[in-house]
């Protein structure tokens, strides 16, 4: 069978909220508003951004992934559904959509790629422009890979990554409980409550307060990977058993409260693992996965390596 691209993305013209149930009967209806902006031009890494209205874009995820998934057009070809990834530094496309589209890119060389802990060196071509809702790059550098990146089995096959170095230049907010993101221009204006990420390696790191039962207890200040591809939060157990949060030999915890900057969850359930036998950071505690994320609505500001958690109140009318 030919390959054929999915139809085209749902986006929303900028209004100043997102839409309600009444506009998208899949969407929850949600009391709190994004942060919202128009658009601007900002150059990122070697490729020009240009934009038109702001507009809120639409996305999907897989299941046990908070990993937004949203449709692109590729040189006007679309919509190519590409995985938003702000762990990850590249901009990639799956091969399958590049020779199944006819896209004629530019070759640049080769380069070195971390791809899910497999490191190899891949082509990189130029592509003439992404477009992203009415945000449209031009001049990408992209990176060629081969084979299914987990998102099949997840049933909604994806066919690249979106990494950092497009993104670099603009504040991103996602808001999981009605999937929907926006981009903007990072502005002038800076929120109380967000906190520093940190890049190590393929991913992101983020300072984490953990504390047990009691006001006289003392409060464990650690770093924590942030990966939106994982299904669950882990906590490492041979430090909870050293810290008193986990019975030593236990598979699970739960953590009376943790705090990311001014977000905080209480009475958090996890799992416990080896930090050393996962993909991430050697002096990380911890990972904060898709089943935390998914409750909030998430903001990067890449220009100043800051990110919000904020707990997202349903409406109960």
């Amino acid at each position: 069978m030919p390959f054929q691209p999915d139809p085209l993305e749902t986006t929303f013209p900028f209004s100043g909220k997102p839409p309600s149930h009444e506009q998208s009967s899949s969407a929850r209806i949600v009391g709190t508003a994004l942060t919202v902006a128009f658009l601007a031009f900002a150059a990122v890494s070697d490729s020009e951004a240009q934009t038109a209205t702001g507009q809120w874009i639409r996305f999907e995820t897989i299941d046990q992934s908070a990993l937004p998934i949203v449709r692109v057009k590729l040189n006007g070809s679309g919509g190519h559904r590409l995985v938003i990834d702000p762990s990850f530094n590249d901009f990639v496309l799956d091969t399958l959509v590049v020779d199944g589209s006819g896209l004629k890119l530019a070759s640049q060389g080769q380069a070195s790629i971390d791809y899910y802990g497999k490191k190899e060196k891949v082509p990189v071509a130029v592509l003439d422009e992404l477009k992203l809702g009415d945000l449209a790059f031009t001049m990408v550098r992209t990176l060629l890979v081969e084979g299914e990146d987990g998102t099949g089995m997840g049933g909604l096959r994806s066919y690249g990554r979106i990494g950092r170095d497009l993104l670099e230049a603009f504040r991103l907010t996602i808001h999981y409980p009605r999937r929907l993101l926006y981009l903007e221009s990072s502005p002038p204006e800076v929120p109380a409550g967000g906190i520093q990420f940190e890049s190590s390696g393929r991913f992101l790191t983020v300072p984490v307060a953990l504390s047990r039962e009691g006001a006289g207890e003392p409060i464990e200040e650690v770093r924590f990977v942030l990966d939106a591809g994982t299904s669950g939060t882990v906590l490492d157990k041979k430090w909870a058993a050293e810290k008193g949060f986990a019975q030593k030999g236990a598979y699970g915890a739960e953590i009376p409260s943790l705090r990311v900057g001014a977000f905080e969850v209480k009475n958090l359930p996890v799992a416990l693992g080896d930090m050393k036998e996962l993909p991430y950071a050697a002096n990380a505690a911890g990972v904060i996965g898709a089943d935390l994320l998914l409750d909030v609505s998430v903001t990067y500001d890449f220009p100043r390596d800051l990110i919000w958690l904020v707990r997202v109140k349903e409406d109960a009318s």
